[in-house]
């Protein structure tokens, strides 16, 4: 298929979360979209590489994988929670302005924005606390933290992922590209008045989604978000947007 005729959709996942989130999305679209599943260090088939602790450093290094691997290609961004809407969101940033770089959207699912503040209550050096706490503002349960073994593999790179969070500093800029922010009705963790915020993050056509589903909708209920996903990029494609 033509570059012209295809958009790549660059797809980061959540805090703790690797790229078999989106492991069946190409079923589930349209066959003009590519799904591109973004995995971070540190789990999965990365499982052997050092974790990202700074999301800034993270966004430095993807920005670069990207940007060369889709030189010349039309790409989109979504990206699942804080981590994976904001590293999206600084991977925009730093792509933007290259010629050789056609980005046409971020989609931002059940996320706090870049100047959220956010204060989870989270101690990462108490393990058990901190699994605890994440599972009861998340209301994801990783069975894998019952297995001492797996435990012991999987919270360097989980806690990780949560640094990155805490530590990214509160940021008013904005990007040039169109945001959609998608927000759960059944979400306990981040309201909509927060998801609402990404309209501040860019100087384009921003629109807001609501979607059946607590904050993890995306692992049940996601067919929803994809069909705005859909249509908002084949829009691009046919010259509607």
């Amino acid at each position: 298929m033509n570059n012209e005729n295809v958009i790549y959709l660059m797809c980061f996942p959540f805090g703790g979360g690797g790229a078999s989130v989106y492991s069946d999305w190409n079923e589930k679209i349209a066959p003009e979209i590519e799904v591109v599943p973004i995995q971070l260090a540190g789990r999965e088939r990365e499982i052997g590489e050092d974790p990202f602790t700074d999301l800034n450093k993270a966004a430095d290094h993807y920005a670069r994988i990207i940007g060369d691997k889709y030189a010349n290609k039309r790409i989109a961004f979504f990206g699942h929670c804080f981590l994976g809407s904001t590293l999206a969101f600084e991977v925009i940033k730093r792509l933007e302005n290259a010629p050789q770089v056609k980005i046409e959207h971020l989609f931002a699912s059940a996320a706090f924005s870049p100047s959220s503040i956010r204060e989870y209550g989270i101690d990462l050096e108490k393990d058990d606390e901190f699994i605890t706490k994440v599972e009861e503002l998340t209301g994801l349960k990783n069975e894998a933290f019952s297995i001492p073994e797996l435990k012991e593999l999987l919270m360097p790179t989980f806690k990780a992922d949560f640094q990155m969070d805490i530590e990214y500093p509160v940021n008013n800029e904005a990007i040039n590209i169109p945001i959609s922010a998608f927000y759960a009705d059944n979400d306990k963790f981040v309201s909509k008045d927060e998801v609402e915020k990404w309209k501040l993050h860019t100087s384009k056509d921003y629109n807001l989604y609501e979607v059946e589903g607590e904050h993890m909708y995306l692992l049940d209920k996601v067919e929803p978000a994809l069909n705005v996903v859909e249509k908002r990029l084949l829009n691009y494609l046919e010259g509607r947007e």
